[in-house]
């Protein structure tokens, strides 16, 4: 006997997303709270940390949106076309996202940067393994 299709995690997807968002204010504050005690840059390790950890967060609610456009056995087909759609589209803004930072953003902390853009790209890998 066959088991009936599951749902879509859509609903699951919009929970982690929202968790992901708390991650991202708490990785804000952290930055913050970090740089005004013991870096005393100006902030620019704190904005540089929140920048890369919302350019994270944004390629991911993008690529989240493309995946779950279609659902359903029947939408198959569109279903895989989302998800290398989403992927490229996912992948452009991040190049674009970076390429405009490094261009318009002065100063600057690259590393600070790179690590708010890994701390959540980590988190998101985090809550992908919990999905399962």
């Amino acid at each position: 006997m066959t088991k009936p299709a599951k749902r879509t995690q859509k609903d699951e997807i919009g929970i982690y997303l929202k968790r992901q968002a708390w991650i991202l204010f708490i990785l804000i504050i952290i930055s913050w709270v970090v740089d005004v005690t013991w870096l005393d840059s100006g902030l620019i390790v704190a904005k540089s940390t929140a920048i890369g950890a919302l350019l994270s967060f944004a390629t991911q609610a993008v690529f989240a949106n493309f995946i779950f456009w279609h659902t359903g056995y029947r939408a198959r087909r569109h279903i895989v076309s989302q998800l290398y759609r989403g992927q490229m589209v996912k992948w452009l803004l991040t190049v674009f996202g970076f390429a405009l930072i490094f261009i318009t953003v002065q100063p600057l902390s690259a590393p600070a940067l790179f690590i708010g853009f890994m701390v959540m790209q980590i988190s998101h890998s985090w809550m992908l393994w919990h999905i399962r």
